[in-house]
């Protein structure tokens, strides 16, 4: 509580100032220049920013791998690489993507619950024309669902890629990643309740001179068991031991 002064006092401080005995910002209210950090209890961080920088290291090694296969399977020049990583609800994931798309259901074993795998539908379309025989020019924005000989094809494709991930998630678990299913609407694809928390890893996919996007989210109540292991101490100490091994 503030100190209230008597008269006397409020006497003596304003004949101080009048004579220069002391100075008027003396008497300045303080400032507080802590600045404060606005917290939304609807949306908490789950994820540090340690753990967020570990997991784009992770999947920097899934882009490397998957710029090579899928080079090697579409007979052309393709590059990944990670354009972000990001937590958010899975509300605001599901409502960023659009619809139709390729949107894969990720068995994570032996990590309980799925992940998911989206593949935006200018990146699918392109991949489908290549494997055709065509080369990969859509001619602009195809906005329709797969058939289901491409929905297989894409199964092929969505394999290969889980393969990747399993080979970039070796420093911190033997995870075996299994498609389980594909949707081409988001609303199918409700693995956890809309307000849970999640990881989005976002990938940019560059396929000759057409690019788009590929998303994987990664609810929190399914990486937790591993989250201690997201450090950059333990990361760059398995990757050391798997050097000094191989």
């Amino acid at each position: 509580m503030n100190e209230v002064l008597s008269q006397d006092e409020i006497d003596q401080l304003l004949q101080a100032i009048s004579t220069g005995e002391s100075e008027a910002d003396e008497f300045k209210p303080v400032t507080d220049t802590r600045r404060i950090k606005i917290y939304d209890f609807r949306r908490p961080d789950k994820f540090s920013k340690e753990q967020i920088r570990t997991v784009s290291n992770m999947h920097e090694t899934f882009a490397r791998l998957t710029t090579t296969s899928l080079s090697a399977q579409l007979r052309t020049l393709v590059h990944v690489h990670v354009a972000s990583v990001d937590q958010l609800t899975y509300e605001e994931f599901i409502r960023s993507i659009p619809t139709p798309t390729t949107l894969a259901v990720i068995n994570m074993d032996p990590l309980k619950g799925n992940a998911v795998l989206e593949i935006a539908p200018e990146i699918t379309f392109i991949i489908i024309d290549r494997l055709f025989g065509g080369s990969g020019d859509t001619g602009g924005k195809v906005n329709r669902d797969l058939t289901d000989i491409e929905q297989s094809v894409m199964e092929g494709i969505i394999v290969r890629i889980l393969a990747n991930m399993r080979e970039a998630w070796t420093q911190v678990i033997d995870l075996r990643p299994r498609l389980q299913q594909i949707e081409t609407n988001p609303q199918f694809a409700q693995i956890v309740p809309p307000s849970e928390m999640v990881i989005l890893v976002t990938l940019e996919i560059k396929i000759g001179e057409e690019a788009g996007m590929m998303n994987i989210c990664i609810p929190y109540i399914t990486i937790e068991p591993i989250v201690s292991k997201l450090s950059s101490s333990f990361w760059f100490s398995s990757v050391r031991r798997s050097s000094t091994t191989q």
